[in-house]
């Protein structure tokens, strides 16, 4: 009994002594390394989500149960595992872990990842930190002007969430376009508009494939460079969370060397010339107009409010990890009178490894934005256009020049000045509104089996959807519908929109191995399908009974529809080896089928290959300065379709009414066909070297670019008749030039660090062929002729005042001096087109125990841009009912013969305001494009809050433009509505530059 006893109270001991330590308790310690504590020490209890990070003194304090293990980390380090015994301290000392050019860094290619110092080909990488730095910049596009070298970024213009157009390597579009790149989300092809659903702050990265090496992976989409974006995703740890919330304001940017007249001054110039109000007022009446003394652009525009505000959370187990965020932005915009942009963006990510050897993961991705939009045309129903058009002297209400007093309606309300213009875009501003809305909404799930070791396969299918609706409402009774509108069915509405659907299923073999010690080798076979489907429509009604848009009561237009669709695919082999990461090799081989081209030109092979050497891995180099030297060079030929309409391959045709009472139905030739059209080949080589000097205080990367097209893609006038366009390969052009990428650290301590920073690049292009009929291409104020650049100036040269009698001067065809304009003088302008010849940026980035600062500065250089809105406003007295600059003071007189302006229409009888190189100008600029500074509390404050990182900050946008052009020499949309030509070909009307301030607080915990 006694030995039984002693039995069951062993036993019961053991059980008690099992369940003490399956308890929970707290395990407290210090990590540190050979210099003493470390702070931000990362503690995780292995297994789990429960983690903790070492606070200033390198304490830390975390749960855990005895037989648990403690994972503890930091960067530079090399971990720790310490098994957690009846102890309630666990110390940790690290040791010094690999050194940076030995930690492998993997870029996204898109449909892969590859270690970089592996990389041959030309890839240019930005992190997503540098696109939370301009959060005014609500596209991304926009964010990555100055940032890659050979990556050309142009505002479209200033309007609230617009983007940018995006082109790599000097690539231009001679159909009249412009050749974009193709852009990659986590894997998935997206258009430029669906990729406006990306909240900045939920990019991890941003990577530019620039050559044939890089690009032959996607094929026909790849002809033009692409941008492979990655998201952030959830990492297996304690939950993070960061709120960034920022507010501001933005206006207008000012024109660069140029003034308008004030009052006094255009009264005075039309006294001089006889003609307008000036010429033909009371002196009562003059002193009374001078009163009225305004600036048009007060009277307009506003600062408008800023307001940006995102929230994140990631975290998991290392099985399931996931990213959640939320964001919302609001920009008025700078015009008074309209509601401005507003956006939502929303984003969940999760990754599951349900076991050893299959992995399941959802990305879901949409967005929300409304935009009250004004008119972007060439009349004054454009605010930017109005604002200096309207003389100084014109009040916005109607006044009477006797009392100075406002007329007013019968309900006692001020009534709008029609102004000399005859419109009043204050009160359309008001009483024609039109906002745009859109809806997009992606979705993403994706497989990952291990099929053996070395082996996975990998299926993604994508779905991106994206609706477009635009209203536009006239008021009854407005000024507009009075003008346009139906008495007898008063106001009107349009709506019209669209919806896109996009979907891409690639399935991919990737198979990695090993040949001995140092032969590595990675082959992929991959195939992807695409397909989208289009629909649009469009109807208006009138006879509206209020201010409000509800039904219209009378049909003006007969509502219609489209429908368009396309489908493509593609195969594609890839081969990767190195031996021992020393010398590298890759090739690539795809085919793509497309439904856009002929039936029996609708496929072609891209293949590109590349070579590289680490000279810094050979044992005969013993240079210390460099710790990292690579050689490289790719040669590829690659595929596009950009360019190409939906059914240019088939002539089409439309129904229209066949009489005016809309009976009956006749169908009309709407397209010329071209069964023969087929893919526009772009043959590319790179030579590069990358080097990394100074134990990577300093980073250099350069490359010399050749990029030759075949056979490229043109509409032109079709041989069976002048009304009709037909997309055809037209000819040959090549670019070629030079990049660099410099990043430098002057100071780089525990407290402190200096970087600067330059990207630039280098342009030259040629047309080295026409077919015929096409000898060459005339595109508004440019032509295309071989063995020039593409879209070099054609126009009439200038030659200045004659000082004799204040005539413009000529140069004719062959050069000589006449006074007499004839446009068939325009001649080509070698080396002078719209694409710059030097592009690029440069800047900085300063911490010091907690304060930061950093500037970026963008710049172009030999780039030209026909001024037609300084032609408009410098007209010789031709549009003296507008107001002009200040410099149409000094025109020719008699006792002004060195004046800088012609004689005006009004004394000469002559017009002088011609399209000729007068007017065609220089818009090289540099721009300082972003200052940001800011504080992120020391540890030591944040000691008794729960919270891992506060930082407060300011950034400024677009702050100073140095040029010679007159206005703003970014230009890419001319108008809008009323035909953008060419990008940057000519500066119009369009939203303008902004700048803008924001103060804002980003919260870790």
């Amino acid at each position: 009994m006694r030995s039984k006893f002693k039995w069951i109270f062993t036993l019961l001991l053991a059980l008690s002594m099992q369940f003490s330590f399956a308890q929970e308790k707290t395990v407290t310690g210090v990590v540190s390394d050979k210099t003493g504590p470390l702070p931000g020490a990362n503690v995780v209890v292995k297994g789990t989500t429960n983690s903790a990070q070492t606070d200033f003194d390198g304490k830390y304090s975390i749960k855990a149960k005895q037989g648990d293990v403690l994972v503890i980390s930091f960067v530079g380090m090399t971990d720790a595992s310490i098994p957690v015994g009846a102890s309630n301290v666990v110390n940790a000392k690290l040791e010094a872990g690999i050194g940076l050019e030995e930690v492998v860094i993997q870029t996204n290619l898109g449909y892969f990842k590859k270690d970089a110092n592996k990389i041959t080909s030309a890839v240019s990488t930005v992190s997503g930190e540098e696109f939370v730095k301009q959060a005014p910049s609500l596209a991304f596009t926009n964010a990555l002007q100055g940032k890659a070298a050979g990556v050309q970024v142009t505002a479209r213009n200033g309007m609230p969430g617009q983007g940018a157009y995006v082109t790599v390597r000097g690539n231009v579009s001679i159909t009249g376009g412009y050749a974009g790149a193709a852009y990659v989300v986590d894997g998935a092809f997206v258009s430029e508009t669906e990729a406006s659903a990306i909240a900045p702050g939920d990019i991890e990265t941003l990577s530019v494939l620039k050559d044939a090496a890089a690009a032959a992976m996607y094929g026909s989409k790849g002809g033009n460079g692409v941008v492979v974006i990655t998201t952030k995703r959830g990492k297996a740890g304690k939950a993070k969370f960061e709120i960034n919330n920022s507010i501001g304001f933005t206006e207008r940017a000012p024109d660069q060397n140029m003034k308008l007249m004030n009052g006094a001054q255009k009264l005075q110039y039309e006294f001089e010339l006889g003609e307008g109000p000036g010429a033909t007022s009371t002196p009562e009446e003059l002193l009374m107009l001078q009163s009225f003394e305004h600036n048009w652009e007060d009277t307009l525009l506003r600062q408008g409010a800023l307001h940006n505000f995102n929230f994140s959370v990631s975290g998991g187990t290392e099985k399931s990890t996931s990213y959640f965020s939320l964001g919302y932005n609001k920009n008025e915009g700078i015009i008074k009178g309209i509601d401005g942009y507003h956006r939502i963006t929303g984003a969940f990510s999760n990754d599951y490894q349900a076991t050893d050897w299959f992995k399941i993961g959802m990305d879901v991705r949409g967005s929300y934005e409304v935009n009250t939009l004004p008119r972007d045309r060439y009349n004054a129903q454009n605010p930017f256009a109005a604002m200096v058009w309207y003389n100084p002297y014109e009040p916005e209400f109607d006044t009477d020049l006797a009392t100075g007093e406002l007329i007013l309606d019968a309900d006692g309300n001020p009534t709008y000045n029609l102004t000399h213009a005859g419109f009043p875009i204050g009160e359309a501003l008001r009483n024609n509104p039109e906002e745009v809305r859109f809806f997009r909404i992606y979705a993403r799930p994706n497989i990952e089996i291990k099929l053996t070791k070395g082996l996975e396969f990998r299926s993604q299918y994508s779905i991106n959807y994206e609706r477009r609706q635009r209203e536009a409402f006239t008021k009854p009774g407005s000024v507009l519908d009075q003008f346009v509108g139906d008495p007898t069915a008063p106001g009107s509405k349009t709506d019209s929109g669209w919806d896109n659907i996009d979907n891409q299923w690639t399935n991919s073999l990737n198979y990695k191995f090993k040949l001995g010690e140092n032969h590595n080798f990675s082959a992929t076979a991959l195939y992807d399908w695409t397909y989208t489907n289009f629909r649009s429509y469009s109807l208006s009604r009138k006879g509206f009974i209020a201010d409000l848009p509800t039904s219209g009561t009378v049909s003006t237009t007969v509502p219609f529809t489209t429908r368009t669709e396309e489908a493509a695919y593609g195969i594609l082999g890839a081969i990767d080896y190195d031996y021992a990461g020393k010398y590298l090799l890759s090739f690539n081989i795809r085919k793509d089928w497309a439904s856009l081209l002929g039936q029996n030109t609708n496929s072609a092979v891209a293949k590109g290959g590349s070579i590289g050497w680490v000279l810094s891995k050979e044992s005969f180099f013993k240079f210390k300065p460099i710790n990292f030297l690579k050689l490289r060079a790719s040669l590829g030929e690659l595929n596009s379709t950009a360019g190409v309409d939906r059914y240019a391959n088939l002539s089409t045709y439309v129904s229209t009414a066949y009489t005016s009472s809309g009976s009956g139905t006749v169908y009309n030739l709407d397209r010329i066909g071209n069964t023969s059209i087929a893919f526009e080949q772009a043959e590319k080589l790179d030579i590069g070297l990358e080097a990394r000097m100074f134990k990577d205080r300093v980073a250099f990367t350069a490359s010399y670019f050749k990029d030759k097209r075949n056979n490229f893609l043109f509409a032109d006038v079709s041989t069976e008749g002048a009304q009709w366009n037909i997309t055809r390969n037209a000819g040959d052009w090549e670019a070629k030039g030079f990049e660099v990428e410099l990043k430098a650290f002057a100071i780089k301590k525990e407290d402190m660090n200096l970087s600067f920073y330059v990207n630039a690049a280098q342009f030259d292009r040629t047309i080295n062929k026409l077919n015929a009929p096409t000898t060459e291409a005339i595109r508004a104020f440019t032509i295309n002729r071989v063995g020039y650049s593409p879209d070099s100036f054609y126009l009439v040269r200038y030659a200045g005042v004659d000082p004799t009698n204040g005539d413009a001067l000529y140069l004719d065809v062959d050069g000589n001096v006449t006074n007499v304009f004839n446009s068939d003088d325009r001649v080509l302008l070698k080396d002078k087109t719209q694409y710059a010849k030097y592009e690029g940026g440069f800047g900085m980035e300063f911490e010091f125990k907690g304060f930061d600062v950093s500037t970026d500065f963008v710049f172009k250089e030999g780039n030209y841009t026909y001024n037609l809105r300084y032609r408009d406003l410098l007209t010789d007295g031709v549009t003296i009912a507008d107001n002009q600059v200040v410099a149409a003071l000094d025109y020719w007189t008699p006792a002004n013969t060195d004046a800088a302006q012609p004689a005006p229409l009004q004394l000469s009888g002559v017009d002088n305001n011609q399209d000729s190189t007068r007017f065609l100008e220089d818009a090289s600029y540099i721009r300082f494009r972003n200052l940001n500074f800011g504080y992120t509390f020391d540890k030591k404050i944040l000691k008794a809050l729960p919270l891992d990182k506060v930082r407060i900050y300011a950034q400024l946008q677009n702050l100073h433009t140095w040029t010679k052009f007159h206005g703003d020499p970014e230009v890419g949309i001319g108008n809008g509505e009323s035909g953008t030509a060419i990008p940057g070909q000519y500066a119009g009307y369009s939203y303008p530059t902004v700048k803008s301030v924001l103060f804002g607080l980003t919260i870790n915990f």
